[in-house]
């Protein structure tokens, strides 16, 4: 699962939702991780799991950045991380943070007993929930505390993804890929705009452009928001608007790195729709951490202002 978010984080984005959050997460997510960082004390000792490019150790260092409170963030990912954004936005020193990559949470390297507070944000239930939540447990202190946001099979945001990842599975996108692949032979070498005429009256190149506008009315007929939201428009754009003059290489090979992208979009949508979480989830998940001695349970939807489900919140004490 870790090499196509891997490729993810090496684009710098702070959190999962790419530019949804160019910087860190706001609005209620940043409300309800404040409220809970409002409960540290001085030398807190922190970790967070599947922690991606350091989004929650960058809010606690935002928080604590006007009071005299000092800690530790460590912060663990299965993927590689991207240490740029921490170095660039990594201010307040009061709080140390470390960010570990290729660390899944089903194998922690770190002491029992060590942390005061485990927290994740979309991102434990990606792991082997029994596995990582065992590890949890043994690495959080006696009164330790974990909290937890977590997707919810019926939040706008999964509901919104599978959408989108259905629209990336339509067989039209495989066909204009395909045209792309064949207009960009039998439209030859281009350098300047008597090869604009030529094509034109090139039948080939007609028929395949013709076809492609075609396939892109069905695309929009079908979700013509996740065509303008999946990027791939601005792929097929980039192509005919910018890459017209490219050599017959360049522009296969700009095709081989669009198929690239998509494959690894549809994976990373793929993976958060399946670790969504429905009730009976939550119910099993509830019975396995009861008989552990845990205390405070805490299993509750996350709703937005409007009234929609947002997420899954799940808190409790060791």
């Amino acid at each position: 699962m870790s090499s196509h978010w891997s490729e993810y984080w090496k684009l710098g984005h702070i959190t999962s939702f790419g530019s949804d959050y160019e910087e860190n997460y706001t609005g209620q997510l940043k409300d309800i991780w404040s409220n809970i960082f409002s409960q540290f004390s001085m030398g807190f000792k922190v970790l967070d799991v599947a922690t991606g490019n350091g989004a929650l150790p960058l809010l606690i260092q935002d928080y604590f950045s006007k009071l005299s409170v000092e800690g530790e963030v460590k912060g663990v990912d299965y993927a590689d991380i991207n240490l740029v954004p921490l170095a660039n936005s990594h201010k307040n020193k009061n709080v140390v943070i470390e960010l570990l990559g290729n660390t899944p949470v089903e194998f922690l390297p770190f002491s029992d007993s060590e942390f005061d507070t485990v927290i994740s944000q979309f991102g434990i239930e990606y792991s082997d929930m029994g596995s990582s939540m065992s590890e949890v447990l043994r690495v959080l202190k006696d009164n330790g505390k974990f909290h937890a946001v977590i997707h919810h099979e019926n939040s706008a945001i999964v509901l919104y993804n599978s959408k989108l990842l259905s629209f990336l599975e339509r067989p039209e996108i495989e066909s204009i890929m395909f045209l792309l692949n064949k207009i960009s032979f039998d439209m030859g070498r281009m350098t300047d705009r008597q090869d604009l005429i030529r094509i034109k009256s090139c039948d080939k190149c007609e028929e395949s452009r013709t076809e492609i506008n075609c396939l892109l009315s069905k695309l929009a007929s079908y979700d013509e928001k996740s065509l303008c939201e999946s990027e791939f428009l601005n792929y097929i754009n980039e192509f005919f608007k910018n890459g017209l003059f490219w050599s017959i290489e360049k522009k296969l090979d700009y095709i081989a790195f669009v198929n690239g992208q998509l494959v690894v979009y549809r994976q990373r949508l793929t993976e958060l729709v399946a670790a969504s979480r429905s009730i009976e989830d939550m119910n099993n998940f509830r019975e396995y951490l009861e008989p552990r001695g845990i205390k405070q349970l805490m299993v509750e939807n996350v709703v937005s202002s409007t009234g929609n489900i947002f997420a899954w919140y799940v808190s409790f004490s060791k």
